[in-house]
């Protein structure tokens, strides 16, 4: 079973190539070089990074790999999202309040899916996080530490207890930053992973697999971000191209 998952991950994987560079990863590549930049280098991720990591596993999909992307592309929604609102008015004092910004939607991809094989992982990894950040000497006030754990409780698709009203930058950035993962990354990685670690049958697996292209469909009206109600379309559709082509391939192979 595994082998034709492989097998399917590759093709997938040359799909993908064929296929253009999603608009917001062409458009905003310095906001994503500075907040791939800060992700790595910044002294409070670096530390957390070292204890979280090894606590991840692969986590069937959403492990280091995805969290990595997470934390790129929520750090670089939120620039562009702050310096629109402030119309780019670059004082120390603004420069401060986004690279701030930065940091905690990068603190909240690296935990978002820290318990994300068990029920309920949201809550559970917000949960997991509040305690910690709190044991931890991590330079957080309360107030931060409660956006953190606020954004890992809303982050799941289609859930109705994610109401708009109480959103965040940050809750709403790390949500757009992890539903862009539903585009071409659910099939160079995500999909494969999650089939091999469930163990499912491959007929089980195409029989279902034009409810879940219809179900990354649905995803493309819940961006919350002005970024993401812009640009995470293109995301989705460029995974259910890959998806739809691969579909494609499948089933000429069958014949």
């Amino acid at each position: 079973m595994k082998e034709i998952y492989l097998q399917l991950r590759k093709k997938a994987r040359q799909i993908v190539l064929t296929l253009p560079t999603p608009e917001f990863q062409r458009i905003f590549f310095k906001e994503i070089k500075i907040s791939k930049k800060n992700f790595e280098t910044h002294p409070i991720l670096i530390k957390l990074k070292k204890q979280i990591m090894p606590l991840m596993e692969n986590n069937f999909g959403h492990g280091q790999l995805h969290a990595g992307l997470v934390c790129q592309d929520a750090g670089a929604i939120v620039q562009i999202e702050l310096n629109s609102s402030s119309k780019a008015n670059q004082t120390s004092s603004n420069i401060k309040n986004i690279e701030r910004n930065i940091l905690l939607v990068q603190i909240v991809g690296l935990f978002h899916d820290i318990k994300r094989k068990e029920k309920c992982h949201a809550e559970k990894g917000a949960k997991f996080a509040e305690t910690f950040l709190k044991k931890g000497n991590y330079s957080l006030s309360l107030d931060e530490i409660f956006i953190i754990c606020t954004a890992i409780r809303k982050h799941e698709a289609f859930n109705i207890n994610n109401e708009k009203g109480d959103s965040t930058l940050i809750s709403d950035a790390l949500y757009d930053a992890d539903k862009f993962r539903w585009g071409q990354d659910n099939f160079t990685h995500t999909l494969w992973d999650m089939l091999i670690f469930s163990n499912i049958p491959f007929k089980k697996f195409v029989k279902k697999y034009p409810d879940g292209i219809k179900k990354l469909e649905q995803i493309k009206k819940t961006f919350r971000t002005h970024t993401g109600a812009k640009y995470g379309p293109d995301f989705i559709n460029l995974g259910i191209k890959t998806g739809k082509l691969l579909l494609k391939s499948i089933k000429e192979s069958s014949c």
